[in-house]
């Protein structure tokens, strides 16, 4: 993933005309996000997070 930092000042987005019934545009990229926000808080805090959301197991000591 890039940084806030690394990111172009615009973005074009284009969207492509056909007759499919829309899926869903935005959320493929969201199942690979939440592993590496699990990962990374295993490596911060030592605990496992198995469930989303992890806002919940934040209050617990590890």
């Amino acid at each position: 993933m890039i940084r806030m930092k690394e990111t172009p000042k615009t973005i074009k987005v284009h969207f492509v005309k056909n007759d499919i019934d829309p899926t869903g545009l935005g959320e493929p990229p969201f199942p690979p996000v939440f592993g590496a926000v699990a990962n990374a808080l295993h490596k911060k805090m030592g605990k496992r997070f198995y469930n989303q959301p992890f806002s919940k197991d934040f209050t617990k000591k590890v």
